[in-house]
């Protein structure tokens, strides 16, 4: 078992994670649908990793509708560092008969036998909540108080259609928890409440397990219901409810609408802490950072850009206006000029992209190199000081330090048939190379260290080291011949 700092036992927790989601109109399982570049489920384990670091966090996750699926994306999404401390099992609940029903497996299954014998708490959260934080998980975690059993989360919200109502003593939410009542099962009177339960529970493990028996499924869904354990702790003076002011926070997603209002609290979160972190955004509410982003200081982020995937932003970077990264690795002091677009890329210090360049997976551009307007690249490395500054296309190609590349510059790197296994050939430029404007090189082809090609070129044969190149038909001038042209 893990211990906070205090030395108190770390509840385990389990997420419930089976639900159909009719509501979202889609194939994918609900709690898979993203936010912030991440499913719902990933980004609640996120705050769970967080919110214990450096301590062992046992994590059930209860699957059903699409277990498959839901399994193998977790597994392949929390494989990084952000989630070592987590040790996450799947309970399989192949029939959802409700929430206090997928508890129960949950309970009945070898994760939750280890749970048992080791008589921690149970924290019990919904897989469908992404805007959970660390401090949520933490604080409603804490040791129960003495005599009690079960701490429930609720909150305070203007909208409580479709929520259980928290029904205390006197009507006050100063009063004792007397239960929750589910809207289907609600009174008029009942319905008026607006104190709604959040799905969130901390557990006494061995009260749990005397009293799933004691639910019922005498309600309008004709379901176990989770929420009933409450009215049962009550009676027995065992139960307490926090109402957690920020409603945002435990909000839930049930259908597309909410899951885009949920992703748009996520990302002013994520934006404000990397302000508050020392990069500069120029127009905060029109640009979109993933959570999995790295960003370093004195960073400057121009409007409309979108960073994504494992992105990493070095210090004092300058990002231009509609530029998007997916995955692009950038080093220190370099400038990304408006309208760039990179995938799986990196770039290296002090380089100069764009605007309107395109690199295309697998592109490797070099310390202090240039890369200018209308430059596309492709599985190509271009090496240090080196510069291609515009209207121009290399792919499957290797480009040294120093080489400057001219206006119009085309790799052709595919002929149609396949060599050596590969379809796409290869094109090299040693060190310190000039390659006019205008010119092609029909791969597999090398020009050596050095080499000079002339302008308007087109070159099929290696180029020997300080060679000199021109590979074009000689021009021909016919006095007067344009006035016959002409008629």
């Amino acid at each position: 078992m893990s211990k906070t700092k205090k030395g108190s036992v770390l509840p385990a927790v389990l997420i419930l994670a089976a639900g159909l989601g009719k509501r979202m109109r889609s194939p994918l399982p609900k709690v898979l649908h993203e936010v912030c570049g991440e499913p719902m489920l990933v980004t609640l384990l996120r705050s769970i990793a967080l919110s214990s670091p450096g301590s062992k966090r046992e994590v059930g996750i209860v699957v059903g509708n699409g277990r498959e699926k839901v399994e193998e994306t977790v597994r392949s999404r929390t494989s990084g560092v952000d989630f070592t401390n987590l040790r996450v099992e799947f309970i399989v609940q192949s029939e959802q008969r409700g929430t206090g029903h997928a508890v129960k497996m949950a309970m009945d299954s070898p994760w939750g036998k280890s749970r048992i014998e080791e008589g921690a708490y149970l924290l019990v959260l919904p897989g469908d909540s992404p805007l959970i934080p660390s401090t949520l998980v933490a604080e409603v975690g804490e040791p129960l108080e003495k005599g009690t059993a079960l701490r429930a989360l609720t909150t305070i919200t203007i909208h409580p259609f479709g929520l259980g109502r928290v029904l205390r003593k006197g009507g006050k939410t100063a009063g004792k928890v007397q239960g929750i009542v589910e809207e289907k099962d609600a009174s008029a009177k009942e319905k008026k409440i607006t104190e709604v339960a959040v799905s969130i529970y901390l557990f006494d493990i061995k009260f749990l397990l005397a009293s799933l028996p004691k639910l019922k499924t005498k309600n309008a869904q004709g379901e176990y219901y989770l929420t009933d354990m409450v009215a049962i702790a009550a009676k027995a003076r065992k139960a307490t409810a926090r109402i957690w002011e920020n409603a945002d926070d435990v909000r839930g997603v049930n259908d597309l609408w909410e899951l885009a209002s949920a992703e748009r609290i996520l990302q002013s979160r994520i934006v404000e802490a990397h302000a508050r972190g020392g990069v500069r955004f120029l127009d905060p509410g029109s640009v979109a950072v993933e959570a999995s982003v790295r960003i370093g200081e004195g960073v400057t982020i121009h409007r409309g850009v979108v960073l994504r995937g494992s992105t990493q932003i070095g210090n004092r970077v300058d990002i231009g206006s509609n530029t998007v990264l997916r995955s692009v690795k950038v080093g220190d002091d370099v400038e990304l000029k408006a309208g760039c677009y990179a995938v799986d890329s990196s770039i290296g210090a002090g380089a100069k992209v764009g605007p309107y360049a395109h690199l295309r997976p697998e592109s490797f551009v070099g310390a202090g190199a240039k890369i200018g307007n209308f430059v596309e690249l492709k599985k190509a490395t271009i090496g240090e000081g080196s510069s291609i500054a515009h209207l121009s296309y290399v792919g499957d190609a290797k480009v040294g330090a120093r080489v400057n590349i001219g206006c119009g510059f085309i790799t052709c790197n595919f002929d149609g048939r396949t060599r050596n296994g590969s379809r796409k050939h290869e094109t090299v430029i040693e060190d310190d190379c000039f390659i006019g404007s205008d010119c092609q090189t029909v791969a597999p082809v090398r020009i050596g260290r050095g080499a000079y090609v002339a302008s308007g070129s087109t070159i099929t044969k290696d180029v020997e080291p300080e060679a000199l190149a021109i590979a074009r038909s000689r021009q021909e001038n016919k006095l007067g011949y344009a006035k016959k042209l002409k008629g």
